[in-house]
């Protein structure tokens, strides 16, 4: 049982780890530069992870109300998440200067990457359909928390925010597939076929843009409050998921999608939205990653968990 739960753990991150791997030996190498990455990253952002999203949404039976539970719980997860990471702050003597960016790369996840990419491959095309809808409300929630977080005493502009989240190309995606899954509406095989070729490039664009965008520098630049904010992030946060998912009754894909996706590493949009809101940038950018390698291991370990105790 040891060894059967540690290859199912291996099996799932070592694809990922490959990826990210290559990202950073391609960078090395000057085969991938700046330019690439951001590209790519516009390009999974904004057209391939967004036809991921549609078409496992589209995909689905009509009958969504029976993933209500799941939608809600993962709504009351991150709420927690960032008032626990607040509280954390006050506890700690966390300094005023550094408190809404650590609050923010402590309870914002990287769903859309990291956590899609080891859900699918841990779970297939069903772990892909749960993690769409870990999207679904995770998207909004976490460009609304943020906002909330890094205000302080700025003026927002809570339209221009609202804009932000509607036209979000993943909420786009979300939007435009619920009819073809409410009405059981099938595509034509051709643009399947399509659709499917081009979201089958977002783990592999996203895994090496992430590893071409990592920053050995900002690891070793990581100080006492940055190990804070993986220590609640890797560790702290998704081991309460998984508990009080166990406690809620969920159970098998469901509970591991769960677990697995909110113990992404910090998202890579905490550090944009940081800058532009006059957060400590720096902070968020050194959480960031050392949350992502982190992931590579505390996420193994919840694989291997959830796979001992016959959980998934």
């Amino acid at each position: 049982m040891h060894l059967e739960s540690l290859l199912f753990a291996v099996q799932v991150i070592l694809p990922v780890c490959l990826l990210v791997s290559l990202g950073v030996l391609l960078k090395k190498l000057r085969i991938i530069d700046q330019h690439f990455i951001d590209v790519a990253s516009s390009l999974v952002f904004k057209v391939t992870l967004p036809t991921l999203v549609f078409l496992a949404i589209a995909g689905m039976d009509s009958d969504l109300s029976k993933h209500i539970p799941l939608l809600i719980f993962v709504t009351v997860a991150i709420l927690v998440s960032c008032i626990l990471g607040y509280g954390w702050t006050k506890l700690t003597g966390v300094s005023d200067q550094d408190r809404s960016a650590f609050v923010q790369a402590a309870f914002r996840s990287n769903l859309g990457i990291i956590g899609i990419a080891m859900v699918v491959y841990a779970f297939g095309e069903e772990g892909t359909r749960y993690g769409a809808l870990v999207l679904a409300i995770g998207v909004p929630m976490y460009n609304l928390l943020s906002v909330m977080v890094l205000a302080n005493d700025q003026d927002v502009s809570l339209v221009g925010q609202a804009k932000l989240i509607l036209t979000n190309p993943l909420i786009v995606a979300i939007v435009l597939a619920l009819p073809f899954s409410l009405l059981a509406i099938k595509l034509p095989d051709v643009v399947l076929s399509a659709a499917h070729s081009l979201g089958s490039m977002t783990l592999p664009l996203a895994l090496i843009s992430i590893g071409g965008s990592l920053s050995l520098a900002e690891f070793r630049r990581a100080n006492q409050v940055t190990l804070q904010i993986a220590f609640l992030k890797l560790i702290v946060f998704p081991g309460l998921v998984l508990c009080f998912g166990l406690l809620a009754g969920f159970e098998g894909i469901e509970l591991g999608v769960m677990v697995i996706m909110l113990a992404s590493p910090t998202a890579a949009a905490a550090f944009v939205m940081s800058r532009s809101m006059g957060g400590n940038a720096t902070l968020t950018a050194n959480a960031i990653a050392v949350t992502t390698l982190g992931s590579l291991i505390t996420t193994g370990a919840y694989f291997y968990v959830l796979r001992f105790l016959s959980l998934v």
